[in-house]
């Protein structure tokens, strides 16, 4: 994992930092809804899978937001590159696995790659054993999919008394309104390292990239 040090002598939010940083629940969280209709017709048109399409595209505006790769460790603002997704998603038996995907582009390199893990993952039994003790992966970001769920908002499971400042996300249910597509979004984050501007730039250049799906094949 490469990092680099923030600069807090010089960094416009560091009083805003130090004035989360003793809050017991320093997390906000954010729902929107976003437009996927460019990018699941063109997945349609180019048989691309559209869950892979929209992981990839995520993780490409996560790694054009530098607030996004901010994390909170050993009292250092570190700034990770390149960012990760990990992934929950459901085996056979209708239980969830961790399923982490690294950075690959082009397109082609991501969905070939999170096909395997996925398959290699589903396969492989739970066992509590193998994340007791273990050090959380700061080059990442925690995603969940809720296909069944339209929702308007959402909250994740945290261990509060656990320094964890890993951003949080979830996408929901495809849903057909006319003749426009749309999922809810949500993310949580810690509010020490970044303001709701900092969510809403992130959104923006989200939607743009879910506007340009030719960038799949580019």
């Amino acid at each position: 994992m490469s990092y680099h040090v923030l600069n807090t002598n010089t960094w416009s939010r560091a009083e805003h930092f130090k004035f989360y940083q003793g809050f017991s629940h320093p997390w906000f969280n954010i729902c929107s809804n976003i437009d996927v209709t460019a990018l699941y017709q063109y997945c349609k048109q180019h048989n691309h899978r559209f869950f892979h399409a929209y992981l990839y595209l995520t993780q490409q505006a996560l790694n054009q937001s530098q607030t996004m790769a901010y994390r909170l460790v050993d009292n250092q603002i570190r700034v990770y590159s390149p960012i990760c997704v990990s992934i929950a998603i459901l085996a056979q038996d209708d239980t969830v696995r961790f399923c982490d995907l690294d950075y690959c582009v082009p397109f082609s390199c991501f969905n070939d790659m999170a096909q395997e893990t996925q398959q290699r993952i589903k396969a492989t039994p739970f066992i509590l054993e193998k994340f007791i003790g273990q050090e959380m992966k700061q080059n990442t970001i925690h995603l969940t999919v809720l296909p069944w769920v339209d929702f308007t908002s959402m909250t994740h499971a945290r261990d509060t008394q656990f320094p964890d400042s890993v951003p949080k996300m979830a996408f929901g249910k495809l849903t057909q309104e006319d003749d426009r597509w749309r999922m809810p979004m949500s993310i949580e984050v810690h509010h020490g390292l970044m303001d709701g501007l900092h969510v809403g730039q992130f959104i923006q250049t989200l939607q743009s990239l879910f506007n340009q799906p030719e960038l799949l094949d580019a």
